[in-house]
C-alpha cells in the first residue's frame, strides 16, 4: 500500500521514517482513504511498543505521514537468518502482544500481524508497524467490502481469508500472533501455500 523512506526531518531536527501511498498521484480515492486511515489508527496509540506517528500531510498532491524511525530490523528478518533464540524470539513476541492489547483497549484491530510488521532495535525491543489494514471497531468500516481478501495469507484467521471484514475483531489479531509464536518455535510460518 505504501513505501517507506528513511528522512530528516527539518523542525524539528531527527531521522524519521517517512511513508507515502505507493501510486502516488494515480492511487485511487479509497486507496487514499485506506491511508489516512492508517495515519489516524497509529496516531491514536501511545505506547511504547507501537511506532508514533509525527506528522501527516502532502507534498505535491501525495499524501504522507512521518514516523519514528526505529534503526534495526523486522523479526522477518531475524527469523530467516536464524540468529534469534527462541527465548529472544519469545520476549520480542511478547512486547508485540504487549503492544497489540493496547491497540485493542483503544478500539483498534491490527488486521496483518506477521514478523516483517514486528521491527526490532539493537537493544532487542520490538515495535508494532503497518496499520494499513487497520479496523476501529466502533466505526463503520467502509474501507473494506465484503468480499475483499486483505492480509497475509500465512498469518491470517479464516474468517478473514474469506473475505469476511465483519468478523475481524480482536480475535483476528490474536490469531496472527498465534501464527508468528508457531513460525518463532518451528522456523516457519503454519500456512505456506497462496490462497
Amino acid at each position: 500500500m505504501g513505501i517507506v523512506y528513511k528522512a530528516r526531518q527539518k523542525q524539528p531536527n531527527r531521522t524519521v521514517a517517512l511513508k507515502m501511498i505507493r501510486g502516488g498521484e494515480f492511487a485511487s480515492p479509497a486507496d487514499v482513504r485506506r491511508f489516512h486511515a492508517e495515519a489516524q489508527a497509529a496516531a491514536n496509540m501511545n505506547h511504547e511498543g507501537v511506532i508514533p506517528i509525527y506528522e501527516v500531510g502532502q507534498h505535491d498532491g501525495k499524501p504522507f505521514f512521518s514516523m519514528k524511525y526505529v534503526e534495526g530490523e523486522s523479526l522477518a528478518e531475524h527469523l530467516r537468518r536464524g540468529d534469534l533464540t527462541q527465548r529472544e524470539g519469545l520476549e520480542i513476541l511478547k512486547a508485540a502482544c504487549d503492544a497489540v492489547d493496547h491497540c485493542h483497549q483503544k478500539g483498534i484491530v491490527h488486521r496483518d500481524l506477521k514478523p516483517s510488521n514486528i521491527l526490532v532495535d539493537p537493544l532487542g525491543r520490538a515495535c508494532v508497524t503497518d496499520f494499513g489494514l487497520a479496523k476501529h471497531l466502533h466505526q463503520d468500516s467502509s474501507l473494506t467490502a465484503a468480499g475483499d481478501i486483505l492480509g497475509t495469507p500465512g498469518y491470517m484467521p479464516p474468517e478473514q481469508a474469506g473475505g469476511s471484514s465483519e468478523g475481524t475483531g480482536p480475535t483476528a489479531d490474536v490469531y496472527g500472533l498465534g501464527a508468528i509464536l508457531y513460525h518463532i518455535v518451528t522456523g516457519r510460518p503454519p500456512i505456506q501455500a497462496d490462497l
